[in-house]
């Protein structure tokens, strides 16, 4: 049972860390900085630092802010494919 939950956290901190490259690469294209990027999805900028280095697991609620304050859409943003663990 150990080794099943160890493998879906490792799986799970794949996902989050594909996610986090997806938004940090679209906010660097944009020429946002962290603060301004938080600033327009109205959130903390703290949020922000935590989320590009994999470290939050993010509520849909806030996916969805990130990608409006981004113009992004699902398919954008998602890891899928050869990106999922």
């Amino acid at each position: 049972m150990t080794e099943i939950s160890g493998m879906n956290d490792l799986q799970d901190k794949q996902i989050l860390d594909a996610l986090a490259t997806k938004f940090k690469e679209a906010r660097t294209k944009q020429g946002l900085s962290q603060r301004k990027l938080a600033l327009i999805a109205g959130m903390e900028y703290n949020q922000v630092q935590k989320l590009e280095k994999g470290e939050s697991n993010l509520q849909i609620t806030t996916i969805i802010r990130l990608m409006i304050a981004l113009n992004l859409t699902p398919n954008d943003i998602l890891p899928y494919g050869n990106e999922l663990p």
